[in-house]
């Protein structure tokens, strides 16, 4: 089958490789969950899963397709949001902030804050990229965990399995997620984690994530300044000034491809084993 390719900019030569892979996650899981909706087990989450993820897909393929500028691209996860505000799988409108307590929002909460978490996670989720495995690795640990925590795999076994095939595929370079596969995911994160009331778990385990887009957003809004990710004749990536986490980390010690990933992926991992002691405690 044959896939739109992009350069691989941090291997010698920069090779062209099959990108948009991601669709294959979006398919499967949007399947899996369209049959636990028909055959009646956890429909309603499932459908509100299924739906948004479709709706997301659809504008990552876009994205990939025709490259939209970020300051378009910024609110496409809005409109993903709709089909979870129409259905409102779920009565709970509450959200829990550490020393404040339980606030209810009411239909705020699917008009506004729904619309909010979805957007910044996705958004968030989409802007950690770049590298090898980056787009599916840490979204696979996040997944992980939120699995745990909710006491249920039954909506995230079929994403789990996909992401851990991903996850290979792109770290050995054979194959890219891309826009349609990090918007996917990220929406998958965003969603389940309102429909399991994780929201203040995914907020701590996507701490990285929120430390990255800030960064690249007072660079680019605040500095009119970025940094790019080089390599030196060794192979090694660096960077001279850190815009980003990614440049932050490899500002302060150049490494392999591979070792950025795995430090990235391991930060993740470190703060979604912090969310579990935040809601343990909470």
């Amino acid at each position: 089958m044959p896939f739109p390719k992009a350069m691989d900019y941090h291997k010698r030569g920069k090779p062209l490789v099959p990108n948009c892979y991601g669709i294959f996650y979006a398919i499967i899981s949007v399947c899996y969950w369209y049959m636990l909706s028909f055959v009646g087990v956890m429909a309603d989450n499932a459908l509100a899963l299924a739906t948004s993820v479709l709706f997301g897909s659809t504008m990552g393929l876009l994205d990939d397709m025709i490259n939209i500028r970020w300051r378009y691209k910024a609110f496409l996860p809005v409109f993903a949001a709709l089909p979870y505000m129409v259905l409102m799988p779920s009565d709970r409108t509450t959200i829990e902030f550490l020393l404040i307590g339980v606030i209810d929002l009411g239909s705020l909460f699917f008009l506004l804050l729904v619309p909010i978490l979805v957007t910044v996670v996705t958004n968030s989720y989409n802007q950690l990229g770049g590298l090898n495995g980056l787009e599916s690795l840490p979204g696979l640990i996040v997944l992980v965990g939120l699995s745990i925590a909710s006491n249920d795999i039954t909506l995230t076994i079929v994403p789990m399995l996909c992401l851990v095939f991903l996850g290979y595929l792109s770290y050995t370079g054979k194959a890219f997620v891309g826009n349609v596969g990090s918007f996917s995911i990220g929406l998958t994160l965003a969603v389940y984690s309102i429909l399991m009331n994780l929201k203040l778990f995914l907020l701590v385990a996507l701490v990285p994530y929120v430390v990255n887009s800030v960064l690249i957003l007072f660079s680019s809004y605040i500095l009119h300044d970025r940094a790019d990710t080089l390599m030196d004749d060794s192979g090694l990536l660096y960077a001279v000034k850190a815009r980003s986490l990614r440049t932050l980390i490899l500002s302060r010690k150049s490494m392999t491809e591979h070792q950025a990933v795995l430090v990235l992926t391991l930060i993740t991992g470190v703060f979604t084993v912090l969310a579990f002691t935040v809601i343990m405690f909470n």
